[in-house]
């Protein structure tokens, strides 16, 4: 996954990585930028797991794992780097 460059894999993860522990394994990415690109990527399946949550269809791909599938492994990447996941505001 090397031909992405370091903006794209920040701001697009799920296309520069298949799972978010490759972005911890990346060896090009500084720290700060892993722990961007995995909060991209967490706050992306708090939103798939919200509208799956609300009846909303996505595509097939966003289902596919699904977003609470996403979200474990997320917080155990971020878990790998010293990151503690993100907490959702509460309304």
């Amino acid at each position: 996954m090397s031909d992405h460059s370091k903006d794209e894999k920040i701001k697009n993860p799920q296309d520069s990585f298949d799972h978010p522990g490759d972005i911890v394994k990346d060896g090009l990415l500084s720290p700060k930028e892993k722990r961007d690109a995995l909060d991209t990527w967490e706050q992306d399946a708090h939103q798939l797991l919200t509208a799956s949550n609300e009846g909303m269809s996505g595509s097939e791909e966003g289902i596919e794992p699904k977003g609470d599938s996403w979200l474990g492994e997320v917080v155990r990447a971020k878990d790998k780097i010293g990151v503690k996941p993100q907490r959702k505001a509460s309304h």
